[in-house]
């Protein structure tokens, strides 16, 4: 076989996959503001309402693989995703460890899980990975999840940076973030494992980096949406007068 067409060792495969962490949302300058604790209250509490749309839309994601999927001990694997997310009796899940969040960053409930504040640009974006995942083989719907790889670093870094750079969160608030390390790791472990083995030539070696990418890509317009919003103070329809957008927004609070 052509050494150009045969396929990656799974080593260099792997490898391959985890170099794409240069691309990450850690990288945005939306997070980095975040991170080194130049994000105003308002800032930070328009990120929490934001991201809530993509936390509800994980277990949308997940239960359209898991449509997907004939293989029967993949999907009994898989399905613990959703329960993370959407909790079970008696226990809360991650959508609910995130509301409580916002609420430590001064939000209320219905703030929040009304959407007011999710902007079209972090909607668009979020709609497209579900449906990609929808529309898609069940493998793909995998590789689609493996920016899971580069989660716990900055799960960790807010974990130590927010309680000296804010403050003024409640500390139980940060409780989502510890609890998705260790499921991210269980995650990452499962979805890389899967990966690996089924994308076993050089061209589909290929297109699940695209797909790797796409995922990214995905991340990095919902920050996109919002630094345009809530740093350069450029809210959708701005530029027409439009109130509905600016009197909607956490900014001012």
């Amino acid at each position: 076989m052509n050494a150009a067409i045969r396929p990656w060792p799974k080593d260099e495969f792997e490898a391959r996959l985890r170099e794409l962490g240069r691309y990450y949302h850690i990288h945005h300058p939306y997070h980095r503001l975040m991170a080194t604790g130049r994000l105003t209250p308002a800032q930070l509490r328009a990120w929490v309402a934001n991201r809530y749309y993509y936390q509800i839309s994980i277990p949308l994601k997940d239960a359209a693989l898991i449509a997907n999927c004939p293989d029967r001990a993949v999907r009994r694997r898989w399905l613990q995703r959703i329960v993370d997310h959407d909790g079970r009796q008696g226990r809360d899940g991650g959508i609910e460890a995130w509301i409580r969040l916002g609420e430590a960053c001064g939000l209320e409930r219905r703030e929040i899980v009304s959407e007011t504040h999710v902007l079209p640009g972090v909607r668009f974006a979020v709609d497209a990975y579900v449906d990609f995942v929808r529309r898609s083989d069940w493998q793909a719907g995998v590789c689609s999840s493996l920016t899971e790889l580069f989660a716990p670093t900055i799960h960790r870094e807010r974990i130590t940076g927010w309680p000296e750079h804010y403050p003024w969160i409640e500390p139980d608030g940060l409780s989502y973030f510890r609890n998705r390390i260790g499921e991210a790791h269980r995650d990452v472990e499962h979805g890389l494992s899967i990966v690996l083995d089924a994308f076993d030539t050089r061209a589909l070696q290929e297109r699940a980096l695209e797909i790797v990418r796409f995922k990214l890509e995905v991340l990095w317009t919902m920050a996109d949406a919002m630094y345009h919003a809530y740093v350069t103070d450029m809210p959708p329809f701005f530029c027409v007068g439009d109130e509905e957008w600016t009197s909607g927004s956490t900014t001012d609070r």
